[in-house]
C-alpha cells in the first residue's frame, strides 16, 4: 500500500508539506500545543514535529492535539562546542523514557534558576521586571529561557521586539547573559538514541566557527532546510549525503513577532525531500508500539 504521507493532494494538485521543527509554550514558543497543531492543520501541513527545547512536556498527556495532522514526538536538546550553541533534534523519541525524563527534569530546574539570575541582572541594570512571570511559566509545566525574559522586557516597553533585547542585553557575553552548563554533543546524541530516537544536527547555518568540529560527531543526519540555511541548501544537502545521513527540515517556528516565520505555513518542506527520515522514524515508532 502507498504511504499516505507522500501521496499528492488531488484536490489542490500539490505535494504534501511538512514542518519538522516547531516550538510551543512548553518551551519558548508563543502558542500552546493545541493552538499550534490547529494552526498546522489550517496551513495544510500533513506532518509536523513539536520539538521544544529540552522538554517533552507537550507529550505528557495533558495536551490534546488537533485532528488532521500527524505529530512526530521530538525534542531539541542544547549542547555547545567551543563557545557556540549546538542544537540537536531528536525524532521519534519515546517521550516516557526514564533517562530522557530525568534529563528534562534536571534541565528544567537549571533553566529556571538561570532565568531568575537573568531577571536579577536585568533589575540591577535598571529594568523593572520581576520573577512572577518566570514562576508562572514554570507552574504551567514549561521550561523557561531568555525569550521569556525578552518578552517581559518588550511588554514593559523597554524594547520594541525580542530581537533587540537579545542584541542589546541577552546575547552570549551580554550585560544580562548568564552562562549555564550543558551536556556534551556525544552525550546528547546518546540520550536521544537511548530513547529510541534519531539525532539530527539542527540549523548548521547558525554555526559560525565550529561547523567542521561539530560535524566530527556521530549524528544521524542534518537539518538541511531551515530559514537560517537559505542560500546553502546544496552545501548542507551534500553534507548529509556524504555522511549517508538523513535529511530534515523545518521552520523553527516560535510565533515571536519579528522572527521569521511569524505564521505557520510560511516556511515548509516538501515531504518528498525528507521522505527517508519520515519512513525511518515511522518504522521505529511502529516497532515500539
Amino acid at each position: 500500500a502507498s504511504n499516505p504521507f507522500f501521496t499528492y493532494c488531488r484536490e489542490a494538485w500539490r505535494p504534501m508539506i511538512v514542518d519538522l521543527h516547531m516550538h510551543t509554550t512548553c518551551s519558548d514558543g508563543v502558542y500552546t500545543p493545541e493552538q499550534l497543531t490547529q494552526m498546522a492543520v489550517d496551513a495544510g501541513l500533513s506532518v509536523m514535529a513539536i520539538s521544544d527545547h529540552d522538554t517533552v512536556a507537550a507529550y505528557d498527556g495533558s495536551h490534546r492535539f488537533a485532528a488532521g495532522v500527524r505529530v512526530i514526538p521530538a525534542i531539541e536538546i542544547c549542547s555547545e562546542c567551543d563557545g557556540e550553541d549546538v542544537h540537536i533534534l531528536g525524532y521519534g523519541i519515546d517521550t516516557a523514557d526514564a533517562g530522557l525524563q530525568a534529563y528534562c527534569a534536571q534541565f528544567k530546574e537549571r533553566r529556571f534558576n538561570r532565568a531568575l539570575e537573568i531577571v536579577d541582572r536585568c533589575r540591577s541594570l535598571g529594568y523593572d521586571i520581576n520573577r512572577s512571570g518566570i514562576e508562572a511559566t514554570l507552574r504551567q509545566g514549561g521550561t523557561v529561557g531568555r525569550p521569556h525574559i525578552a518578552r517581559l522586557l518588550v511588554a514593559k516597553g523597554y524594547f520594541p521586539d525580542v530581537k533587540t533585547v537579545f542584541d542589546k542585553l541577552l546575547y552570549r557575553g551580554g550585560p544580562a547573559y548568564v552562562p549555564y552548563h550543558r551536556r556534551s554533543i556525544d552525550d546528547c546524541v546518546a540520550l536521544i538514541r537511548q530513547a529510541g530516537g534519531t539525532a539530527i544536527l539542527a540549523h548548521p547555518g547558525l554555526l559560525k566557527r565550529t561547523l567542521d568540529q561539530v560535524l566530527a560527531h556521530d549524528f544521524d543526519g542534518v537539518e538541511v532546510y531551515h530559514p537560517k540555511n537559505r542560500g546553502r541548501y546544496k552545501e548542507f544537502l551534500k553534507l548529509a549525503e556524504d555522511r549517508h545521513g538523513y535529511v530534515s527540515g523545518g521552520s523553527d517556528f516560535h510565533g515571536t513577532t519579528g522572527r521569521f516565520p511569524e505564521k505557520v505555513g510560511v516556511f515548509t518542506v516538501d515531504a518528498k525531500a525528507v521522505k527517508a527520515l519520515l519512513d525511518h522514524v515511522e518504522g521505529n515508532l511502529k516497532k515500539s508500539r
